[in-house]
């Protein structure tokens, strides 16, 4: 009994899920996306690093973090905090300290 029924039906239910799945990705997943994307350029746009403080903290804050997940890591409040910690009188360690166990690893 091969009929229209048994290719044609298997083939539109193959079809509209495919179709469904199709307009799931472009409405919802795609803007999703796109959306993460844009906010990440513009926090990488944005970000100087650690540039602003001296060679002597940056080479210690990267030992200090060398081998740490940074992904936990509130990369812009910790970079604040430490320049506030330096200032313009020198580092101050308790301060940086303070700063390290507040917003990093």
């Amino acid at each position: 009994m091969l009929g229209a029924g048994t290719v044609i039906n298997p083939l539109i239910k193959i079809i509209t899920t495919v179709a469904i799945l199709g307009a799931v990705y472009i409405f919802i997943v795609k803007p999703a996306l796109d959306t993460t994307n844009n906010a990440f350029d513009s926090i990488s746009d944005s970000f100087n690093g650690f540039d602003n403080l001296p060679s002597q903290t940056r080479s210690e804050i990267k030992t200090a973090l060398h081998g740490v997940d940074t992904d936990n890591i509130d990369v812009t409040a910790l970079q604040d905090c430490i320049t506030r910690a330096v200032g313009a009188n020198g580092a101050n360690q308790n301060q940086i300290d303070r700063c390290l166990n507040r917003f990093g690893p």
